[in-house]
C-alpha cells in the first residue's frame, strides 16, 4: 500500500503556476521563532486553538491543495486573518528523471531592467513599515468593513524572512480587520493571552480600532464564544488612539436615520479606556497609562438615553478624551418641539461640550440638523480640518459668515452631500482661507425615501456671473464633484477664474472637475472641447516617464561595462575625446527641457536652438535632454544609431501627448520662447504668450491629476454604464417556446 501510493505521487505532474517569483528570501525551516506569528498561535499555548478546518469562514473559497508527502509535512502558522502554509525553500527532488517542463521550473526566471535586486531584508525597521503601509492601504473597505486583499498580502509577505515579519504585522495590526466577525473574537483572545511566550509584541501594535456595530457587536457569534468582550479588546492596549463605531444605519444612502438600533455604547468601553492593571510590566508591552483617545465618534442612536446630548462634556472631560483631536457627531437633528414647549438650545449644548476639548482639530457633522446657522459662529476658532456630509441645514451665506472669522487656520474643508449649499462662498475663500489646501466638494444627493425622488438641490443657482471665485494660493487639491444647476456664462466664468489663477496656484497638485450642463449637445460639445483642453494644457503635467531615458554619461558607462574591450583605432580615440569635451559642456551649461514639443525650426534643419521656457540646471545622476547633432557627436560610434531613434522617439511621444491632452486645439505657439534665466526651476510655472497683443498666459503644469468632465448625464447614486448591458441573454433566460414544461403546482400571475 505505501509503495503504490509513493509511485502514485511519484508519477503526479509537478504543480503548474503561472508566474514564478525572481527570488525568494524565505528562511530555512529550521527557525522557530517564526512559529508564533499571531493570534491563534498564543492561544494554542492554553490549547484553545481551534482545527485548521473549523477555522476558515464559510463565505471564503479556496482551491484545493494537491497533497504533499507525508514526509516532508507543511508547517502550519495560524493566522488571525485565515490559515496559510509555508513551502521550503527547495523541494524535494524524487529519484524520476525530470521531464522538460520540471526542468524549466528551475531555471531562474530573468528580471526586465538592470537584473539587480536589493537587499529588501536589510532595510530598516521603520523603512520596511513605511513600505507595507503604502503597499496594504487599504485593508478593508470603509463603508461595507470587509477586507481587502491587502490584509492576505500583508500575511503572506509577514512569512517571506524574518525580517518582513514584524513590520508586516505592525501595520497589520495598526488597524486590524475586525470582520468577519470571528476575526474580532480571534483578537481578543490574542490580547488577552500571555504576551511572554509570543514571538512579538501584539498589544502595542494597536493605534485605532473601527468597529462595525452590526457586524461586529451587535450578535453572539456562537459555538462558545458569545457577544465580543469589548472590556477585553481595549482595556490592555496601551497605544490605542483611535476609538470610532459605526453603523450601517449612519451611511449613504441616510434612508434608515429615523430606525432605531438596539445597541447602545456599553459602560464597560470607558471603564476599559481607563483600566490600568496593577502588575502591569512596561518591558513587556503592558499598559501601565490610561488611554489618551486622539478620535471618537459619537451617533445619537449608540449613544441612546444613556449618553444625551447634555452629558456629552461630562464625557469630554475625562481623561481619556480630554486630549481629542478629532470627533464626529451623527444623526444629531433638531428636537421636535411641541407647542408652547421651549426651546432645549441643543446647539449652544454642544458647542459647549467642545470647549472642553483644547486640542481639537478636525470636526465632523454627518447628518445632522443640529449644523446650522446657530451652531457654526459657535465652533472653535482654531479647526484646521471641517467636514460638513450630508447636513441640509447649511447654505452658502452661513458657511461664508463662518469661514471669514473661523477659517485662517482651516488646511482641509469637506463639503459632502449638502443639499441646500450652493458654491456662493467662493468670492470669500480665498480672503478668509489663506491656509487651504484641500478643497472637496460632493453635490451628490440621496433620496430621503425609496418610493419617490427628493434629491434635487435647494437651492436655484449654484454660481451667479458676478460670483467670481478666489481661490486661496496654498491649494494642493481641488475636487467639485456634480456641479449642476448653472447656466453657461457663470460655468464660462469659474473656468476662466481657474485660467486666470494659475500663476497664483504653484502646489495645486490634483485637479478634479465634474460638471452638468443642461444645454443642446452641440453647445456641449464646443464648451467641452475649449475648456477641457485649456485645463489640461494650463494644469497638467507633461513628463517622460523616469526609466525611458537615461543620462548620455550612464548610458556610455553601461555600455563601457557590457561592451567586450577591444582596441581603439585613431578615429574611435578622436570620437571619445569629443564625447568627453561635449559632456563636460553639456555639465555646464544649462540645458533645456520641454513640456510642448519640438520647434517647427528644428523640424527644418536649422542651427539647434532652445525650445522650451523651462530652464533646469543639469544634476549629476540626472535625465539632461541635449540636441539631435549634441546627441550624435557626444556619444561613441557605437551608439549614434540608437541616440538618433531615442532622439526622434522622445519628439514623437512628446508631440503625441500634447494632441491627446488637447486633442489638437489652443496649442501655444511653439517657434517663441523667453530668454532664458539662471535662477529659473523645473517648478516655476511656464509663461507663454498665446499671440500678439494678447494677453499671456501662464502654464502651471504640475498637476499630476487633472480630470474635467462635461456631460449631460442625470446624477443618480448608482450610474449605469455600457459596462452594465449584456450582449446577449445569459443562459437560462431564453425567450417562450409557447410550451409548458411545468403543468400543474405552479402560480399564475
Amino acid at each position: 500500500m505505501a509503495s503504490s501510493t509513493v509511485r502514485r505521487r511519484l508519477r503526479t505532474p509537478p504543480r503548474a503556476t503561472r508566474t514564478k517569483p525572481p527570488i525568494s528570501y524565505a528562511e530555512p525551516d529550521s527557525d522557530s521563532d517564526l512559529e508564533t506569528f499571531n493570534a491563534d498561535s498564543a492561544s494554542e499555548k492554553e490549547n484553545r486553538t481551534p482545527t485548521r478546518r473549523s477555522r476558515r469562514t464559510p463565505t471564503t473559497k479556496r482551491p484545493t491543495k494537491r497533497p504533499r508527502p507525508a514526509s516532508s509535512p507543511p508547517r502550519t502558522y495560524d493566522s488571525d486573518d485565515s490559515d496559510f502554509t509555508r513551502t521550503p525553500k527547495k523541494r524535494r527532488v524524487s529519484s524520476k528523471p525530470s521531464t522538460p517542463k520540471a526542468n524549466t521550473s528551475d531555471d531562474n526566471v530573468l528580471i526586465k531592467g538592470s537584473g539587480v535586486i536589493p537587499p529588501w531584508e536589510t532595510l530598516p525597521y521603520q523603512v520596511l513599515v513605511q513600505i507595507f503601509r503604502y503597499a496594504s492601504y487599504p485593508l478593508y473597505d470603509d463603508h461595507t468593513f470587509q477586507h481587502l486583499p491587502s490584509s492576505r498580502w500583508l500575511v503572506n509577505a509577514a512569512h517571506v524572512c524574518r525580517a518582513f515579519a514584524e513590520p508586516a504585522f505592525q501595520v497589520l495590526y495598526s488597524s486590524p480587520p475586525l470582520v468577519p466577525m470571528i476575526q474580532a473574537h480571534r483578537l481578543v483572545d490574542l490580547l488577552k493571552a500571555d504576551p511572554v511566550p509570543m514571538a512579538f509584541k501584539y498589544r502595542p501594535k494597536v493605534e485605532s480600532l473601527h468597529i462595525e456595530v452590526e457586524q461586529v457587536a451587535a450578535y453572539s457569534l456562537g459555538s462558545g464564544y458569545g457577544h465580543l468582550d469589548l472590556h477585553g479588546l481595549i482595556k490592555d492596549l496601551p497605544r490605542l488612539t483611535a476609538l470610532e463605531f459605526y453603523h450601517q444605519k449612519d451611511m449613504s444612502p441616510y434612508r434608515k436615520l429615523d430606525e432605531t438600533i438596539k445597541w447602545t455604547y456599553p459602560e464597560s468601553i470607558f471603564e476599559a479606556l481607563k483600566y490600568i492593571d496593577p502588575n502591569a510590566d512596561a518591558s513587556r508591552g503592558d499598559k501601565t497609562s490610561m488611554c489618551k483617545l486622539r478620535s471618537w465618534r459619537w451617533s445619537s442612536r449608540l449613544a441612546g438615553k444613556k449618553w444625551p446630548i447634555n452629558r456629552l462634556r461630562e464625557v469630554h472631560m475625562k481623561p481619556s478624551f480630554s486630549s481629542l483631536k478629532k470627533i464626529a457627531f451623527v444623526n444629531y437633528q433638531i428636537p421636535y418641539l411641541k407647542k408652547d414647549e421651549d426651546d432645549p438650545k441643543h446647539e449652544a449644548i454642544l458647542a459647549d461640550s467642545l470647549k472642553a476639548l483644547p486640542e481639537l482639530e478636525h470636526l465632523i457633522f454627518e447628518s445632522s440638523t443640529l449644523c446650522n446657522s446657530k451652531l457654526l459662529p459657535l465652533l472653535p476658532s482654531n479647526l484646521r480640518n471641517l467636514e460638513l456630509i450630508n447636513c441640509w441645514e447649511v447654505i452658502a451665506d452661513d458657511l461664508a459668515n463662518f469661514i471669514l472669522t473661523h477659517g485662517r487656520q482651516l488646511r482641509v474643508l469637506t463639503l459632502n452631500h449638502c443639499q441646500s449649499l450652493n458654491l456662493a462662498f467662493l468670492p470669500f475663500l480665498g480672503e478668509a482661507c489663506p491656509n487651504l489646501q484641500v478643497l472637496r466638494m460632493n453635490l451628490m444627493y440621496f433620496n430621503l425615501h425609496a418610493t419617490y425622488r427628493d434629491s434635487d438641490p435647494q437651492y436655484e443657482q449654484l454660481l451667479l456671473p458676478e460670483q467670481v471665485p478666489v481661490w486661496p494660493t496654498t491649494l494642493q487639491t481641488i475636487e467639485l464633484v456634480q456641479l449642476r444647476k448653472w447656466e453657461i456664462p457663470a460655468a464660462e466664468m469659474f473656468f476662466q477664474s481657474l485660467l486666470d489663477s494659475a500663476g497664483g496656484l504653484p502646489d495645486l497638485r490634483r485637479l478634479t472637475i465634474q460638471a452638468i450642463l443642461n444645454i443642446g449637445w452641440r453647445d456641449r460639445a464646443s464648451f467641452r472641447d475649449k475648456w477641457v483642453g485649456s485645463l489640461a494644457r494650463v494644469f497638467k503635467r507633461v513628463s517622460e516617464l523616469p526609466m525611458e531615458h537615461v543620462s548620455i554619461q550612464s548610458a556610455m558607462d553601461e555600455l563601457a561595462v557590457s561592451a567586450p574591450k577591444t582596441k581603439l583605432n585613431k578615429a574611435d580615440k578622436a570620437d571619445k575625446a569629443i564625447a568627453g569635451e561635449k559632456h563636460k559642456s553639456l555639465r555646464a551649461k544649462s540645458t533645456t527641457f520641454s513640456n510642448i514639443g519640438p520647434s517647427p525650426a528644428k523640424e527644418a534643419g536649422s542651427p539647434p536652438s532652445r525650445r522650451s521656457t523651462r530652464i533646469r540646471q543639469p544634476q549629476p545622476g540626472k535625465y539632461a535632454e541635449s540636441s539631435e547633432s549634441e546627441a550624435e557627436t557626444s556619444v561613441r560610434p557605437e551608439m549614434r544609431i540608437s541616440a538618433r531613434e531615442a532622439s526622434r522617439r522622445l519628439k514623437f511621444e512628446r508631440e503625441l501627448s500634447i494632441l491627446k491632452t488637447t486633442a489638437g486645439i489652443h496649442t501655444p505657439d511653439l517657434t517663441s520662447s523667453p530668454k532664458p534665466s539662471d535662477d529659473s526651476s523645473d517648478d516655476e510655472p511656464l509663461i507663454t504668450k498665446k499671440g500678439k497683443g494678447k494677453a499671456k498666459e501662464v502654464i502651471q503644469g504640475m498637476c499630476d491629476v487633472v480630470e474635467v468632465r462635461i456631460d449631460n448625464l442625470r446624477p443618480t447614486e448608482n450610474q449605469v454604464t455600457e459596462r452594465d448591458f449584456l450582449d446577449e441573454e445569459p443562459s437560462g433566460d431564453e425567450d417562450w417556446n409557447g410550451n409548458d414544461d411545468d403543468v400543474g403546482g405552479g402560480y399564475a400571475w
